[in-house]
């Protein structure tokens, strides 16, 4: 197999500072492009042919925005989670981009988001979570339902402050995104509990029966809720 890109690293003084980046030449690569990751730092990626000067006159230009963004770097693997698993979450800067890209692959969260973007990466993150939320949330309400006699009227999927979910008596339940950060089996105790409020609107003794007729170990599985919210 043919090597697409290969890397080098070089340095460059840049106000009486030498900087230190990772350059690599690709042959996938249509234009220069520069970025700063947590892992490695300063990155500029070249097509074959490009001339090395140009692109340290770019860096020189930069140089302000390089410096600000290498210094405010911080470690490498954050603290996320999806499914109860924690995954890594990186977040590199692109000149040359407009909007954020977000891939999953292998559980790494990787973010390239443009240079002149002021999101937090928590919210980023959150952003990506609540719209895998919406599709998982509402394929296994649905799922759990139909298997046992429930009729759903509308399903939403929120960042509620103070609940995990909620029952309407028009039938709408609504759903925390941020339960994706729990294991399925504690996502499917939420969803269990909801839907049982379609029959029994309260927490009775009726209700709690119903609850542990889909999901015995309802009690263990809401302690890993860790008392944040009631559910």
């Amino acid at each position: 197999m043919k090597q697409l890109k290969q890397t080098f690293t070089r340095s460059i003084l840049i106000n009486q500072e030498e900087i230190s980046y990772n350059l690599s030449y690709s042959k996938k690569a249509k234009y220069m492009r520069m970025q700063i990751s947590r892992a490695g730092g300063l990155e500029i990626i070249l097509p074959r042919g490009f001339d090395l000067v140009d692109a340290e006159k770019f860096i020189q230009n930069k140089s302000g925005w390089i410096k600000k963004h290498l210094k405010h770097r911080t470690s490498f693997q954050d603290k996320f989670s999806l499914f109860g698993n924690e995954i890594k979450v990186i977040q590199e800067f692109d000149f040359f981009i407009r909007n954020h890209k977000i891939k999953f692959e292998k559980n790494e969260l990787k973010i390239v988001s443009p240079q002149r973007s002021r999101i937090e990466l928590k919210k980023l993150y959150e952003i990506w979570l609540k719209h895998q939320a919406k599709k998982y949330l509402s394929e296994r309400a649905e799922e759990i339902a139909a298997v046992n006699n429930f009729r759903i009227n509308k399903i939403t999927i929120r960042g509620q402050k103070t609940r995990w979910g909620s029952c309407s008596s028009k039938g709408n339940l609504s759903f925390n995104f941020s339960l994706l950060k729990y294991r399925k089996e504690v996502i499917d105790y939420v969803i269990v509990h909801e839907l049982c409020h379609l029959r029994e609107m309260n927490h009775s003794k009726k209700f709690w029966l119903l609850v542990g007729s889909i999901c015995p170990e309802y009690k263990l599985l809401r302690k890993e809720l860790k008392g944040f919210f009631e559910a």
